[in-house]
């Protein structure tokens, strides 16, 4: 999304900010916004579109900053004294205790153009203990024309102190109707890829857009179809996990689908049930190769993956990931599918 009005809100978006603006021009804003949206949805552009716009030094509050005063402009440059972005450090998986207390001291400061001070947290889970219980005070005791948006994708989880010291603001799509009226006025048409992503993501339509463009849905059939080679012995394992391992994490997520779709074609599905229509020839292909059982052992690998690539582990991950593939080329011998 674009900061500087060279697009407009999405549908999904404008009610929460309809909701702020009204807050703010009624002097009742609060301190702290716990703003929820799934992954997909440009929750954290709409974050930094809402904190550029408290930022702004405009004479009049417009739907979005003006982009042309000196607080717009030091935005733009990523060197706003009175904006703070506060993410997972690179190599890290939580936010520490030393990230919260800097944020501290500067929130605690004068500001330095004269007007609000915005923090922006993109991930209240990675919170851990100490880092939440250092910032606890400040959403106690918020200093004056300071606002601190608070980003998370489930309210499951997140602390009841937070839940309690903050206004929820809810950012999101209600169903796939809006996802592809979306995607139309932005492409025109919906392609056959968008009508897979829309099926994958029915309520995140930056998701399916990037499964479209970022060549996704062409890479996962690739894929899929290596990996119908390697349960029928006709490529080896570890040639696959070399020639995938850059996009590792996406295959991971392509083999939960693949294997969901595996099942419904062991239990009679066609190509118009299946989520990946594109690629049914190889999933048909595996559904007659593996036993419904063999499929769901596979499942629990696919699980302890995911789980790795959380804890953003990488050596134990590609370790995992060569064995998951050895694996699937000995259990499509021992669970054979007798239907087949």
């Amino acid at each position: 999304m674009s900061l500087f009005g060279d697009e407009q809100l999405t549908p999904w978006q404008q009610e929460p900010f309809e909701q702020i603006a009204k807050q703010y021009a009624q002097e009742q804003l609060p301190h702290s916004i716990l703003m929820l949206g799934e992954e997909g949805v440009g929750r954290d552009d709409f974050a930094v579109f809402v904190a550029q716009w408290m930022l702004c030094g405009a004479s009049e509050k417009q739907v979005g900053a003006c982009g042309q005063c000196k607080s717009c402009q030091l935005f733009k440059a990523g060197s706003h004294p009175d904006y703070h972005y506060l993410d997972v450090e690179d190599g890290k998986t939580q936010i520490s205790v030393a990230q919260v207390r800097e944020l501290i001291e500067h929130m605690q400061e004068s500001s330095h153009q004269a007007g609000w001070k915005v923090a922006n947290i993109t991930n209240v889970h990675a919170l851990n203990a100490s880092s939440f219980n250092a910032l606890l005070k400040t959403l106690e005791e918020p200093q004056p024309n300071t606002l601190l948006i608070l980003q998370a994708e489930q309210l499951q989880g997140v602390p009841a102190t937070i839940k309690s010291r903050a206004q929820l603001r809810k950012v999101g799509v209600t169903d796939s109707a809006m996802t592809r009226q979306w995607l139309e006025q932005r492409h025109d048409f919906i392609s056959r890829e968008m009508e897979t992503g829309i099926q994958l993501f029915p309520t995140a339509p930056y998701k399916v857009e990037s499964f479209v463009e970022e060549g996704e849905a062409f890479k996962s059939g690739e894929f899929i179809y290596d990996y119908a080679d390697i349960v029928q012995g006709k490529q080896t394992p570890m040639d696959i996990a070399e020639r995938w391992q850059s996009e590792l994490e996406n295959c991971v997520f392509w083999c939960q689908l693949m294997f969901h779709d595996v099942l419904y074609i062991q239990q009679g599905a066609g190509e118009d049930d299946v989520q990946l229509k594109a690629q049914f020839g190889a999933t048909a292909t595996i559904a007659d190769a593996i036993s419904p059982k063999g499929v769901m052992l596979l499942l629990t690998k696919i699980i302890e993956l995911q789980r790795l690539i959380k804890l953003k582990s990488p050596a134990n991950l590609m370790a995992s990931w060569q064995s998951f593939l050895i694996y699937s080329s000995q259990i499509a011998i021992k669970y054979k599918n007798i239907a087949s």
